[in-house]
């Protein structure tokens, strides 16, 4: 079948990407290991390498497209005689997604909505009244000091969205760009108690959370299990026909949230549960892996906030089994090198995780505050290879629709954990399949997700 290409995450927390320019043609060959595209990021601009060999097929996005979120379609690889899905192929009918240009700026920042350019500014005649110029002055002005802004689009958009003045920043980045983290740690200073964040405790909620697709109705929440981060989701969503509005969230200890410093299973769950009511979200579903999962059983069994659904991908708590080494192996791995071995375990074939895959867990994994954040939540959570925490009675109390996800060669929490659930939970075991079945059996989750929504109402 066609191998996917989606926009890789090249760097630790990228969200988007700039997509410069593509390096092979349409119906070109393609070897491992050829270079493809050139992909920007906040930081460089990077080679992107093919991962499988075939013959180019349709380019869904263009040279030149900013804002493409990871984990978006961009084209696929087919074998010889081998013809694009129809989804892709009616993707590719339509024209690639350019980068919009404005031409007197194509080189400068992208500008701040506050500061419109004006398509073709009027010739000022020379007998012009001075009070017309200083009438123009301050929209200059702000124009001027829109340009000397220097911020990637990611920065640009997260800085609109959460009505941070970009001009008050110092970037971190390449020769003093702004980037995301000078972004989101602008708005946690703004927004955050006088006591250090680590010394809050399970009673504050501000964890990182991301819109990952718009849309319309009762939105999805999705909560990543173990050793993962929100952005973790993203190829479970690429290319997925999604109308809801979808959001991520990064657990304490993971992703954004490395430095929230909640340890007990109690305060992830209280965390959760905080930050969903202060977006203001009070009639949503619930999509959970792993340890997110059992977090999702705890915050529905609570009764905050009103969860109408669960659907649950191998969920953990169901039992004090789990692979101990696996947990604290994962825990310590910092470069792609010690990363992959432990990440194999995730799944019955290791195929499934491409190296782009692996090298950005890694490059997320260069934090070292997340590192030893990831440590305190494995020896609380699971002391000497053991769940610490049940969820199994909480989920024999729910009467909202539940269905569970897992695979009967699960090598991090045992299959049999998934025997003696109560009888209105509706169980789907996959022979065959390790412990990310909507990584493995991608298109099998999303049409039992969707079953289960329509069920749900």
């Amino acid at each position: 079948m066609p191998k996917e290409i989606l926009m890789p995450a090249l760097a630790a927390g990228m969200e988007e990407g700039h997509l410069v320019r593509w390096l092979k043609q349409e119906g070109e060959a393609v070897k491992r290991g050829d270079l493809l595209a050139e992909i920007e990021t906040d930081k460089a601009v990077m080679e992107m390498e093919a991962e499988d060999e075939g013959r180019l097929g349709p380019i869904l996005i263009g040279d030149g497209s900013r804002g493409v979120a990871v984990g978006t379609l961009i084209a696929s690889i087919l074998a010889e005689g081998e013809t694009a899905p129809a989804r892709v192929a009616s993707a590719a009918a339509a024209p690639a997604v350019a980068a919009p240009v404005v031409a007197a700026v194509a080189a400068s920042p992208t500008l701040v909505p506050s500061a419109p350019v004006p398509s073709a500014p009027a010739p000022v005649a020379a007998a012009a009244p001075a009070q017309s110029l200083a009438a123009r002055a301050p929209s200059i002005a702000a124009l001027v000091a829109a340009r000397k802004v220097v911020a990637s689009p990611l920065a640009r958009r997260l800085a609109d969205d959460f009505g941070v003045d970009l001009g008050a920043l110092s970037g971190s980045g390449p020769k003093g760009r702004i980037v995301r983290i000078d972004v989101e740690k602008a708005r946690h200073q703004r927004a955050a108690p006088a006591t250090p964040r680590l010394a809050t405790g399970a009673g504050q909620g501000g964890l990182t959370h991301a819109w990952l697709r718009q849309g319309e109705g009762r939105p999805l929440v999705l909560v990543h299990g173990f050793g993962s981060e929100l952005n973790g989701w993203r190829p479970f969503l690429a290319g997925a026909a999604v109308s809801r509005p979808v959001l991520g969230i990064d657990l304490p200890g993971h992703g954004g949230s490395a430095g929230h410093g909640a340890a007990r299973f109690e305060a992830l769950v209280a965390a959760v549960g905080q930050t969903l009511e202060e977006l203001g979200l009070s009639d949503l579903d619930l999509v959970a892996h792993s340890l997110g999962a059992a977090v999702a059983v705890a915050l529905a069994a609570e009764g905050y906030p009103d969860v109408r659904s669960l659907f649950l991908l191998a969920p953990a708590g169901l039992g004090p089994d789990i692979n101990g080494a696996f947990v604290s192996g994962l825990a310590r791995a910092r470069t792609a090198e010690s990363l992959a071995p432990w990440m194999g375990e995730l799944v019955a074939d290791p195929a499934v995780l491409t190296p782009a895959f692996v090298r950005a867990a890694a490059a997320a994994r260069a934090d070292e505050a997340l590192v030893a954040a990831q440590q305190r939540l494995a020896a609380a959570l699971f002391p000497d290879g053991t769940q610490a925490f049940s969820v199994r009675a909480e989920l024999e109390q729910l009467r909202i629709p539940v269905a569970v996800v897992a695979g009967t060669e699960d090598r991090i929490i045992p299959p049999g954990h998934m025997r003696r659930l109560p009888g209105m939970v509706g169980l789907h075991l996959f022979p065959g399949i390790g412990h990310m079945p909507q990584l493995e059996i991608r298109d099998e989750v999303w049409r039992l997700l969707e079953r289960h929504l329509r069920a749900a109402g």
